[in-house]
């Protein structure tokens, strides 16, 4: 409800008129101030004119101006005001005119102090209702001010994310009078580089001013070239909508806005820039193009400006020769050949990054993940689940986005085939080390028998050459050499249990007693008597 006070006049040639409707009733107790009285139709309009009341009583006969002809041109000056009328009945059909001509009501000579009163209270009701309606509707239109930079972002994410017919995209943009040429329009799109990893644990507040920060500087250089509107697209990417600069590339305005915000805060920026359009409501080619742009920040890693112009057109077919290199690569992963996989690996990479134009990101981050699970089975053919936990969870998931750069993929791709190798290597080591031990076993149980080697490599099926090698990796030492050594120290015992020479031989495999003595001279250093007495006197010194 108005609580402005309502101002009213008397104007009526018969001073006793006036004197009685303006001081017997007490107008000040409904809320109304008499701002003045006159006799006369030129002295009312004078009145009027200064103090500008809202109700005007009247009488419609009166010398010098009527009541009629003031009711017309306090209308023409103060359309809102109230006009009440006094007539007699002589008078009615004058009143009807002045009704015709705005005039609020008219009262009948004679007529009681409560009548006027009463017609009063009800012209500053009327008053009070459209003072409080424009009240509302000029809270109302504040509102609408107050949000009009929100309703502003919200058609343009509606112009960015869907397709709209131009009637409505045109009636939307008059109603918000955004501060650009509704055509010859382009988006760029900015993001925040390495935002996942670098910024998502940062307190809320450095977030919120950072991103303050990014949007005002993006906005004030824009501003040197062109008009534009930058506003917020997600918790790190900024969207700006500009005129296409006549003074310089669009290009040029991206490259600017990163280094402006490189040297202004410890950000940097990636942008992807769309293709300019004609009108509003082809905005969102021109946004998605510069989404598909942004992608490409895949291969740069950040700070720097990708334009659709650049990478249009980039289709890429899969060579076959990629086929056979990824089995090559599998073979060295599972026979724990970290050198030559990880060179397999990057010969693969290089066939899609050496390329101009190069692929979609999106082509390459299929052949990432292709290439990442094809490895993690390969290893899991050798290795047990329940030792690959780690080894499992370091192939993150998720969308095709500028955050993962190629830079990021290859690393996740070199710590598979090194992680795998290892535990390839250790498996295959423990697994020798038990072949190994069969076979000394076996040795040690067999000295008087056959050793060859080729017996031995049958005994644990494997083939002599690799049973070799193998034996030797584990033990550090040839085969014959341990079996040697074992006979011998066999011999030395038994030569300390007083046994004889020959009955020695024989029982180590030796058929020549001659050849054994040979075999164990140059073992020990001197022949099996020699070794004996050795022993012998010593023992007896003891």
């Amino acid at each position: 409800m108005s609580t402005i006070t309502t101002t009213i006049c008397f104007i009526d040639d018969i001073q006793s008129v006036v004197d009685g409707v303006s001081k017997q009733i007490n107008w000040e107790r409904h809320g109304i101030t008499v701002s003045g009285t006159a006799i006369n139709g030129e002295d009312g309009l004078m009145l009027i004119t200064s103090c500008r009341p809202d109700i005007i009583v009247t009488d419609i006969r009166m010398p010098k101006l009527d009541g009629l002809e003031l009711t017309r041109r306090v209308k023409e000056m103060l359309p809102r005001s109230k006009v009440i009328l006094m007539t007699g009945f002589s008078d009615f059909e004058y009143a009807k005119q002045a009704v015709q001509l705005g005039a609020f009501n008219f009262i009948t000579k004679p007529f009681s102090l409560a009548h006027i009163e009463e017609i009063v209270v009800k012209a500053k009701k009327e008053i009070e209702a459209i003072r409080d309606q424009e009240v509302h509707i000029a809270e109302l239109e504040q509102r609408v001010q107050e949000s009009m930079p929100f309703l502003r972002q919200e058609l343009f994410t509606l112009l960015l994310h869907h397709k709209v017919n131009e009637q409505e995209a045109e009636q939307r943009w008059e109603y918000v009078k955004p501060d650009l040429e509704s055509k010859e329009l382009l988006v760029m799109i900015l993001e925040i580089d390495g935002f996942a990893d670098k910024h998502r644990e940062s307190p809320m507040n450095e977030l919120e001013l950072a991103r303050f920060a990014l949007k005002n500087i993006t906005e004030e250089t824009i501003a040197l070239y062109t008009r534009g509107m930058v506003f917020r697209d997600s918790a790190n990417r900024l969207v700006a909508v500009l005129n296409t600069p006549l003074s310089a590339s669009a290009a040029a305005i991206a490259e600017a806005c990163c280094q402006h915000v490189r040297l202004y805060t410890s950000l940097t920026i990636s942008i992807g820039i769309g293709r300019p359009v004609t009108y509003i409501h082809e905005l969102h080619s021109s946004y998605d193009q510069a989404l598909h742009a942004l992608s490409y920040h895949f291969y740069t890693g950040g700070n720097a400006v990708i334009s659709y112009e650049d990478i249009a057109n980039t289709e890429i077919y899969l060579p076959r020769s990629i086929r056979t290199a990824e089995q090559e690569m599998v073979y060295a992963l599972q026979s724990g050949n970290v050198n030559q996989a990880l060179l397999t690996l990057d010969h693969i990479l290089n066939e899609f990054t050496d390329r101009s134009p190069l692929p979609k990101p999106e082509y390459f981050i299929s052949l990432y993940y292709e290439l990442a699970y094809m490895m993690l089975r390969a290893i899991q053919d050798k290795v047990p689940m329940n030792e690959l936990s780690d080894l499992n969870m370091i192939v993150p998931e998720g969308r095709v986005s500028s955050q993962r750069s190629l830079t990021d993929m290859k690393k996740i791709l070199h710590s598979i085939v090194k992680l795998g190798c290892e535990r390839i290597e250790n498996r295959n080591r423990s697994a020798a080390a038990q072949i190994i031990q069969e076979a000394i076993h076996y040795v040690k149980s067999n000295l008087d028998q056959d050793l060859s080697l080729s017996v031995c490599a049958k005994v644990v099926h494997l083939s002599p050459s690799y049973f070799a090698g193998l034996f030797k990796k584990v033990t550090g030492m040839a085969f014959s050499q341990f079996v040697t050594q074992e006979r011998m120290e066999v011999a030395k015992r038994l030569l300390l249990e007083d046994r004889q020479i020959q009955e020695i031989a024989e029982s180590l495999g030796y058929e020549e007693r001659r050849y054994f003595t040979d075999v164990f001279k140059k073992y020990a250093q001197m022949t099996p008597s020699e070794f004996k007495q050795a022993h012998i006197r010593n023992n007896i010194s003891l």
